[in-house]
C-alpha cells in the first residue's frame, strides 16, 4: 500500500472546512463545541435513513424535545407517533430507552466512552464510534458506507466490501486523526457524498486524484465491486380494512409491542401470509358484520420483503363498537400511525 494518509487527511480537513454541509446537528455553541445530545440524536436517526430525510425531521425533534432530560420524560407512544415517515421503528424505542438509561446513570450527560455507549440499546460499532469521534473529537474512525467507499476507491480494492470488511477497518485506523478527528470524520462523510460519489464519482474535481490507486488504475467506476445478490425478494399477502362511523372517524387499533412496527397504530387487517392462499379474514372485522368494497391493491417495500395488500373499505355505526378506537379522517396523517397505514387509508378515502 502507500505511506500518503497524511496528505489524505490534510486535504479532506482542508477541503471540509470550506465544503461541510450546513446540518443542524452540526451548529456549534459560542467555544466552536457540538452539543452531544444533537449529535447522539442525529446518529440514531441517520442509520439506515438518508441526511435530506432526517434534516427537517431533526430539527422538529429537537423543538420538541431540546434537551436529554425532556426527552427521557417522553413517552413511547409519543416517540413513535414523532417518528413517523422515518421507518425502522426500533431505532426510536431504542433512542427512547438510551435517553432514560443516560438520565438515571449519567446524570443526562452522554457517555464519553466507548465501554459505556456500546451497552446502550441501539448503539452498534459504528454509531458508537461515530458519537466519539463527532461530538467529542476522539481519536477514532467509524466506517459507514462514504468512508467504506473513499478507503476501497484509494486502495483499489476489487472485491466487494462486505468480504474485505477486516482489510477496510485496518485500513480505516490508519486515517485517525489526534487533532482533528471531529472534522476529518465528517469531511469523509460529506467527501463521500459530494465528490467520491457511488455512482460516477467526480475524479475530475477530487483533490486526492493523484494518490487514489483506483484512478491510476482506471478502476474509479467498478469499485466498490457489487455484491450479487442470489435470492429473490421474497412478499407476503394482506388485506387491510379501513372502516368509517358517519362521524368520519376512522377504526384503529393497537399493535402488539414486539415485531414489526410495535405499538403502532393500525386499522384492522389480516396476519401477513406468504401465501394468498393461506389469508385468514380479521376477527375484529369477522365481528362487525358489514359490507366492505375492495379499493384495490397496494404494494409496500420493507427492508426485507414487499407486502402487498388488498384493500377494502366500508361504513359502520359508531354505536355498534362502543369499545372501538376511532381517530378523526381529517388528523389521521398526524396519528401514530406507521407511512403504510397512512397510505393504506390514503387509497381508501
Amino acid at each position: 500500500m502507500f505511506n500518503q494518509e497524511n496528505k489524505v487527511k490534510k486535504f479532506l480537513v482542508e477541503w471540509y472546512a470550506v465544503n461541510a454541509r450546513v446540518l443542524p446537528w452540526r451548529r456549534t455553541n459560542k467555544y466552536n463545541i457540538l452539543d452531544p445530545y444533537k449529535v447522539f440524536v442525529s446518529e440514531f436517526m441517520l442509520q439506515q435513513t438518508t441526511v435530506n430525510t432526517v434534516k427537517n425531521k431533526f430539527q422538529d425533534f429537537i423543538i420538541k424535545w431540546p434537551k436529554i432530560e425532556k426527552l427521557a420524560k417522553a413517552t413511547e407512544p409519543q416517540i413513535l407517533k414523532f417518528w413517523s415517515g422515518l421507518g425502522y421503528y426500533s431505532r426510536a424505542r431504542n433512542l427512547l430507552k438510551s435517553a432514560k438509561i443516560i438520565n438515571k446513570n449519567f446524570h443526562n450527560k452522554i457517555p464519553s466512552s466507548y465501554d459505556q455507549l456500546i451497552k446502550l440499546p441501539g448503539v452498534g460499532d459504528y454509531t458508537a464510534k461515530a458519537i466519539l469521534g463527532i461530538a467529542f473529537n476522539q481519536s477514532v474512525i467509524p466506517l459507514d458506507a462514504n468512508i467504506e467507499r473513499i478507503l476501497a476507491r484509494l486502495y483499489a480494492i476489487n472485491k466487494p466490501i462486505a468480504k474485505v470488511k477486516s482489510q477496510i477497518k485496518e485500513l480505516g485506523e490508519k486515517f485517525k486523526s489526534e487533532k482533528y478527528s471531529s472534522d476529518l470524520i465528517q469531511s469523509f462523510m460529506d467527501y463521500g457524498s459530494k465528490i467520491c460519489i457511488p455512482r460516477n464519482p467526480k475524479c475530475n474535481i477530487c483533490g486526492i486524484n493523484k494518490i487514489c490507486k483506483s484512478y491510476k488504475k482506471n478502476l474509479q467506476l467498478k469499485i466498490p465491486v457489487k455484491l450479487r445478490k442470489k435470492t429473490i425478494r421474497p412478499i407476503k399477502y394482506t388485506r387491510a380494512y379501513v372502516v368509517v362511523n358517519e362521524k368520519n372517524e376512522i377504526l384503529v387499533r393497537i399493535r402488539p409491542n414486539k415485531g414489526m412496527l410495535a405499538s403502532m397504530l393500525e386499522v384492522p387487517n389480516d396476519a401477513w401470509v406468504k401465501n394468498k392462499k393461506l389469508l385468514i379474514i380479521d376477527q375484529d372485522i369477522k365481528k362487525i358484520k358489514t359490507k366492505l368494497k375492495s379499493r384495490g391493491f397496494f404494494e409496500y417495500s420493507f427492508s426485507h420483503f414487499d407486502l402487498e395488500t388488498e384493500i377494502f373499505y366500508g361504513n359502520i355505526k359508531k354505536a355498534r363498537l362502543s369499545n372501538g378506537i376511532w381517530i378523526k379522517k381529517s388528523t389521521y396523517s398526524n396519528s401514530r400511525m406507521p407511512t403504510i397505514m397512512k397510505k393504506i387509508v390514503e387509497l381508501a378515502v
